[in-house]
């Protein structure tokens, strides 16, 4: 009698062991490959998108001087804790030698705080943003705003009401000048809009 090998139980007990080894083996082996590949793209993956936000970010934001679009004022406006506070800083005379206006309390407007903002979420550009206050020197009016900086580091504030797209937004560049003790800023005295 002649025993087939394919008909041996013990063979294809054997036969069967060893083809699930192999397989498992073989999984095993490319699963082992595939997690390998995916460490190697998230170790490449974490410094490049790293980078990616570092260089997207906006710069800090830098104190400095801007000019209202009327040419009426210049605002200092420098770090108060995590907000920003501007304070006027410059006033433009109708006439050399006309006195100082004051505010609407009867004090002078120099080195009045007309803005305080507090970190906002980001514009859609991914640029900071602040919110918060801006106070008219002149009749004490309170208006929300936000403001950022553009990349030439224009400020765009933007007054409103209730609600934002009711309101306007202003364009102040930097201002370059030189103010005079007393907030007197002579390059601006007689040229209000």
């Amino acid at each position: 009698m002649v025993i087939l090998l394919h008909d041996n139980p013990v063979a294809q007990a054997s036969r069967f062991v060893t083809k699930f080894w192999t397989e498992s083996h073989n999984k095993r082996h490319r699963l082992g490959d595939f997690k390998f590949v995916r460490a190697w793209l998230l170790v490449g993956f974490v410094p490049i998108s790293l980078a990616f936000v570092i260089c997207a970010q906006a710069k800090p934001f830098q104190p400095g001087y801007w000019v209202s679009s009327g040419r009426q004022i210049v605002l200092q406006i420098d770090p108060c804790g995590k907000d920003l506070c501007g304070f006027i800083a410059g006033i433009a005379l109708d006439h050399p030698g006309d006195a100082m206006p004051n505010d609407w309390r009867g004090q002078p407007q120099c080195g009045f705080l007309m803005l305080r903002v507090a970190p906002a979420p980001p514009a859609e550009d991914g640029s900071e943003r602040w919110k918060g206050v801006l106070q008219d020197p002149r009749n004490g009016n309170v208006y929300r705003t936000m403001i950022k900086f553009d990349a030439a580091r224009n400020l765009d504030l933007h007054g409103y009401i209730g609600l934002p797209i009711l309101g306007e937004t202003q364009i102040w560049p930097k201002f370059t000048g030189t103010i005079e003790p007393g907030c007197n800023v002579p390059s601006l005295n007689g040229k209000n809009n």
